[in-house]
């Protein structure tokens, strides 16, 4: 009995070692036009991904003319939801990378791939908005307009990698 009690702990750990439920998570904004002299470092906020929405951005202080657009990000197993409120609006400036990095904290590579949900999303981002580097994941919104009925979702296929 206590055998098959924990054999459906370890199934239950695997399965989540798949995913992003339960992982921790650093996530903040950044923009730059070179990566070595950014234009605004956001703040990093963390959070344990779980069923309840992980992040409600807010300005944050203005660095070198920019700040933060109140966002709300709800992260789920294989997805990254981007929505905003109802106060806000408008277009994200241009820049080299303006936008929303996810680091998760783990010693792997997390990351097999990620691509804008073009089915679920309301805008269509640019090619090569959407991308990983090990367990970061990077979404550019330059460029971008959004507003209350925006919704940007991004899929991610997340490796076979431990919980962190």
């Amino acid at each position: 009995m206590i055998r098959a009690g924990l054999a459906l702990l370890l199934s239950a750990q695997a399965a989540a070692a798949g995913g992003l439920m339960e992982r921790t998570v650093t996530f903040g904004a950044l923009a730059y036009d070179d990566a070595d002299a950014p234009i605004y470092v956001g703040e990093r906020h963390p959070a344990v991904v779980s069923n309840n929405i992980e992040y409600g951005l807010g300005p944050e202080g203005v660095q070198n003319g920019w700040d933060i657009v109140p966002a709300i990000v709800d992260i789920r197993d294989a997805q990254v939801i981007v929505t905003y409120p109802e106060t806000v609006g408008g277009t994200f400036p241009v820049a080299g990378f303006n936008g929303y990095v996810l680091d998760f904290l783990t010693e792997c590579v997390l990351f097999n791939g990620a691509a804008q949900n073009l089915e679920n999303s309301t805008a269509v981002l640019q090619d090569g908005a959407v991308f990983v580097e090990g367990s970061k994941l990077y979404v550019d919104l330059g460029g971008q307009d959004f507003g209350p009925q925006t919704f940007i979702v991004v899929d991610v296929d997340v490796a076979d990698c431990p919980l962190s």
